[in-house]
Formats: structure tokens, C-alpha cells, sequence
């Protein structure tokens, strides 16, 4: 059995963090392909991590995971309790007061922080007595951690122009950096110190969010209507990209998404693939 709840944060909390996301398993398998969404995360593991991409020695008990362009897979035969917090895609240097690039295509266990406060955090985690406790102890911390990073600048610049790139994904980068009220070298060191990556980087991986998620959401979505509504040239450009970042075609990944149906968590598969508001 598998069940998952999606969270929404506190009203204080909500320019900053999406939601939090808990899945429990309990006899039951998990082997998933798990879509890049574009934004900082923090993962806790309160019984045994999974496997990432057939390898063992890529997890830990609570890590960061940066923002990654390509699909990845997670593998685990045993009983799981895991708590992701997806931060807004802007607050990634925020929360760790570390540029986000330090975090792009990557992971960090909590462990290695210098920071003995995140340390303190996993082993409150850990030992919690349920998970929904452990909500209420991340959004203390990150309150607390808003306190410590105020100083850290452009979160609502950077705010608009998210919003920006979610109402039109093909929008141009000088309306960007317009929108930033920023010039356009600016914008670029901006960006990628908050987000983990640089304008172009992000929008590519925002655009295949989009496309992905429709097609997680609606089987009955035309691939027609993806390639134009979020701003792919032609077919060849979105089968090219969808290929380069899942590693398969878009009907392949249509047909994998059908035995995900089959097996009865699509629910699940979807919270964790929520579209950004």
C-alpha cells in the first residue's frame, strides 16, 4: 500500500515554500521515474532510504537536493516514510543561505552542512513521533531560517518573474530582465544565485514541467496542443527535448504513465509532479 499527502504551508510561509509532500509505503514497492520540477528540495527518510538510479550509495536520512535536469529513478522493495519540502524555485539561496548553483544537478547530506542547526533539524526529524509532527518542526525552522537570511535580496523581483515565465514559458529574455527591473548581466548572476540555475536553464526545465505535468494530469492532452501551448518550435524540438531530459519519447513516457494508472498510483505520482502556481 502506498498513500501520500500533499501539504500546503502556513500563509507566512507560502512565498517560500510550495508544499510538503509525505508518501508512506507499507508492503509495497516503489520503482518510479521521477521528473525534474525545477526547484530546491529538502528530503527526510524516517525508515530506509531509496535507491537513485540503481545506486545505493547516492542517498542519506535528510539531504538537499538541488535542482536537476534530467529524469531520475527511485527503487526501494521496503517499507519507506519520506517528507520532501519543495521550496518556491527563487528561495533556494534563501533557505541555505549558499548560492543555489552550489546545489545545481546535485545532492548534499545534511551532515556535511557547516550549519550544526540543520544537523539538529534531521535528528528532530528522526526522532519524531509522526511525520505531521515533523511539518511543524521545518516550518519553525525555516521561519527561523527567514530571520537569519532577510538581508538576502530580489526574492520579489525574482518572484515576478516566475510568475512571468508560468503565464507564457516561450516569453523572451529581455521581458525578463525587464520584468527584474534589473540589467541583463545583473539578472543572470541574480537568477542563478537564487534558483540554481541560469534564465535559460530554468525555463527549459519550467517548460518540461508544464508539458510533463498536462500529461500526467489529462491523458486525453493532445501532443499537438503541448508542443505550441508552452512554447516548443516544432515536433522535432519537443521530441528532442523531452528526450534529452526523460530519456525517452513523449508517447513512450504516455505509455509509462498507463501503467502507472495500472498499478494504481497515479495519485501519488502526481502530487509529487504538482504544477506550480
Amino acid at each position: 500500500m502506498i498513500t501520500v499527502k500533499a501539504i500546503r504551508p502556513s500563509t507566512v510561509l507560502q512565498p517560500y515554500v510550495h508544499h510538503y509532500w509525505i508518501m508512506r509505503t507499507c508492503e509495497a514497492a516503489v520503482s518510479q521515474m521521477i521528473m525534474p520540477v525545477g526547484c530546491l528540495k529538502w528530503i527526510f527518510h524516517r525508515k530506509r532510504p531509496f535507491d537513485v538510479n540503481g545506486m545505493s550509495g547516492l542517498h542519506a536520512e535528510a539531504l538537499v537536493v538541488g535542482p536537476y535536469d534530467k529524469a531520475i529513478h527511485i527503487d526501494s522493495t521496503e517499507d519507506l516514510e519520506m517528507i520532501t519540502v519543495f521550496f518556491q524555485p527563487y528561495a533556494a539561496k534563501m533557505m541555505m543561505n549558499i548560492p543555489g548553483k552550489e546545489f545545481y544537478n546535485g545532492t548534499c547530506d545534511f551532515d556535511s552542512l557547516e550549519n550544526v542547526r540543520f544537523r539538529d533539524l534531521k535528528a528532530r526529524i528522526l526522532d519524531a513521533a509522526s511525520a505531521e509532527a515533523c511539518i511543524d518542526m521545518i516550518e519553525q525552522f525555516i521561519m527561523e531560517q527567514l530571520v537569519r537570511t532577510q538581508g538576502v535580496p530580489y526574492t520579489k523581483p525574482l518572484a515576478h518573474v516566475l510568475g512571468e515565465l508560468m503565464r507564457n514559458p516561450a516569453v523572451r529574455m529581455e521581458e525578463l530582465t525587464s520584468a527584474a527591473c534589473l540589467c541583463e548581466r545583473q539578472f543572470r548572476r541574480v537568477f542563478a544565485d537564487h534558483t540554481g540555475m541560469n534564465p535559460k536553464q530554468f525555463q527549459r526545465i519550467l517548460r518540461f514541467h508544464l508539458a510533463t505535468n498536462a500529461m500526467i494530469c489529462s491523458r486525453e492532452e493532445s501532443l499537438d496542443d503541448l508542443l505550441y501551448q508552452y512554447g516548443f518550435t516544432d515536433h522535432s524540438h519537443f521530441n528532442r527535448e523531452f528526450h534529452d531530459i526523460a530519456g525517452i519519447s513523449p508517447t513512450q513516457y504516455l505509455h509509462y504513465l498507463d501503467s502507472v494508472r495500472q498499478q494504481g498510483i497515479l495519485p501519488a505520482y502526481r502530487s509529487y509532479h504538482t504544477e506550480r502556481e
